[in-house]
């Protein structure tokens, strides 16, 4: 009796253990399963996100190279796209254009990204597909370009799944470094032209407004140093202490004062102008400043000056896509530049009486008129002397015109 009772409490005394041994690996099992499909979703999270960078730099690279391409084409081929914004995509989807496959876009495609996107060495199985693809002018000197992204994402136990549909990807295409299709097309090829932007930025700009004790015409770099001897340059200043005539060019004084018979070129009576020359200065760089007689203020005027630089400045000119189009109907936030005469010139083009924008002169668009302070060659439209600041500049005189022989 006694052997059956030490039995029954022995049983008593380890089944609770048992129990709970059993237990303790079940809910080890579940925390060991809680755990692999954390491990199996964070990894999914990160390729997903791997994936959506990836696909954002193939935009940019077969963005970029179908740009090149639709640019080489219409220079080599002297003739526009019919539709700038279909023949391109037709480059990053086809490698081709108008049936023609581009060198440029040998696998560079986006199918061609996709393929080596998806079939990275992962354990994992990965579709991605693509489309509606647009391309939109953003400021005259950059392209956005859209497209919807599908991924899904599977491991190969099927624990974990991620989809992701219609998910809309952009990216900004630099037009920087790129030829402008409209001298090339308007010169058979003689003349190229790379976009650059203006720096500084502005074309024009009434720095100083004088008063009517203000007289003379010149131009130099400025100097707010009275004691610098150096006749080219033109003093800013507020008061006349300490000024010694005959050691500048010009002067600009805050101080209204008649200079007459001191010195031939001078603006007075303007309380903010050494301020004023200064921030002008300071934040562009740009240090040479015009006294205009006619207006009786001080100008900056770093646009006449750099003509020669072929510099591109936002404006109401036609975008990249209108320009391989050669379109040139003007876009809100368009680009602008000026014919170089004097390279015209060498290859012999007729220069005619037309504004030296260069979409408005391609286009033969007359109302052309010189202005102050610029090339004898230069000239502008009215509209464009507004936008760019010149309007108080323009002298009503028509443009310079030659013919060659």
């Amino acid at each position: 009796m006694k052997a059956q009772f030490y039995s029954i409490l022995a049983l008593v005394l380890t089944l609770p253990i048992f129990i709970f041994v059993i237990q303790y690996l079940a809910y080890s099992q579940k925390i060991s399963y809680s755990v692999s499909d954390r491990v199996i979703s964070d990894q999914l999270h990160q390729l997903v996100y791997s994936i959506e960078l990836d696909t954002e730099k193939a935009m940019e690279i077969s963005g970029r190279r179908a740009l090149l391409a639709a640019t080489n084409f219409v220079i080599d081929g002297g003739s526009p796209l019919s539709d700038a914004t279909t023949n391109t995509t037709a480059l990053m989807l086809a490698g081709a254009i108008n049936g023609t496959e581009n060198f440029m876009m040998i696998n560079n495609t986006m199918p061609n990204w996709s393929h080596r996107i998806s079939s990275k060495p992962v354990n994992f199985d990965v579709s991605l597909e693509y489309g509606n693809i647009s391309i939109e002018n953003i400021d005259g000197f950059s392209l956005r370009i859209g497209m919807d992204l599908n991924v899904t994402v599977t491991d190969k136990l099927s624990i974990a799944k991620i989809e992701k549909i219609n998910t809309r990807k952009f990216v900004t295409i630099s037009l920087l470094g790129l030829e402008d299709p409209f001298f090339p097309l308007n010169t058979q090829g003689f003349i190229r032209r790379i976009i650059r932007a203006a720096s500084p930025a502005h074309f024009s700009r009434n720095v100083v407004a004088g008063s009517e004790n203000s007289s003379g015409t010149c131009s130099g770099v400025v100097t707010f140093n009275k004691s610098e001897d150096d006749n080219t340059k033109i003093l800013v200043a507020e008061n006349l202490t300490d000024v010694v005539y005959s050691r500048h060019l010009g002067i600009i004084l805050e101080d209204e004062e008649n200079l007459t018979g001191q010195i031939d070129c001078y603006i007075t009576g303007n309380s903010s102008a050494v301020d004023l020359a200064n921030e002008t200065v300071t934040s562009t760089g740009y240090e040479t400043i015009y006294i205009d007689e006619q207006t009786k203020s001080a100008w900056s005027m770093p646009g006449s000056a750099n003509l020669a630089e072929r510099y591109y400045y936002p404006g109401n000119g036609p975008d990249f896509l209108h320009r391989l189009e050669e379109n040139y109907t003007p876009s809100t936030n368009g680009i602008v530049t000026f014919i170089y005469v004097p390279e015209l010139e060498e290859q012999s083009f007729e220069i005619e009486d037309y504004s030296r924008v260069a979409y408005m002169y391609f286009s033969e668009q007359a109302g052309c008129q010189k202005v102050r302070n610029s090339p004898d060659w230069f000239g502008i439209d009215d509209p464009h002397a507004a936008e760019f600041n010149l309007t108080e500049l323009t002298t009503g005189e028509s443009c310079y015109t030659w013919s060659p022989g």
